[in-house]
């Protein structure tokens, strides 16, 4: 079995009590924005770079919160990730209406906590993460799939 691996930034926006997510056209699971770090590059300029470019907002990298690691099979390939998280603020995303993404296979949407299992919000220990933080839990994250059977990393 082929392998690969992913090191990602992604960033937690929170905005009127509500998330921003990512969804790729077409795909059932959503995700916290962000993307690859290049090799070299800084986790927080990766994510600069990284909203920038799928959302076209300027936005100021906050404080570290932790990292998830995640692993998943796709056509008998076997991916794994791990994920740095950032909070972030940005005066020009605004909860009246859903960000226009600018890369065709992105949508971008608002929602509330409760419903990060509902839209599917990978990798799914985040969904538990996120709620913790919600109610002002301050602890850094870390949580991982890895330890589980990746035909079964997409359960919560």
């Amino acid at each position: 079995m082929e392998k690969l691996f992913h090191h990602l930034v992604r960033g937690i926006i929170i905005r009127d009590d509500k998330i921003l997510i990512a969804q790729a056209k077409g795909h059932i699971n959503t995700f916290l924005p962000g993307g690859h770090i290049e090799f070299g590059e800084s986790a927080k300029v990766a994510l600069k770079r990284e909203l920038n470019e799928e959302l076209g907002a300027n936005c100021n990298v906050g404080r570290f919160l932790g990292i998830v690691e995640h692993k998943w099979e796709k056509d008998g390939m076997l991916h794994c990730e791990i994920n740095q998280v950032f909070e972030v603020q940005s005066k020009e995303l605004l909860t009246s209406h859903n960000p226009m993404s600018y890369e065709s296979h992105l949508e971008f949407l608002w929602c509330s906590g409760k419903e990060l299992d509902e839209k599917n919000l990978q990798p799914f220990p985040f969904r538990n993460l996120i709620q913790q933080f919600l109610l002002g839990k301050e602890d850094v994250w870390w949580d991982t799939t890895l330890n589980i059977d990746s035909n079964d990393s997409t359960k919560s």
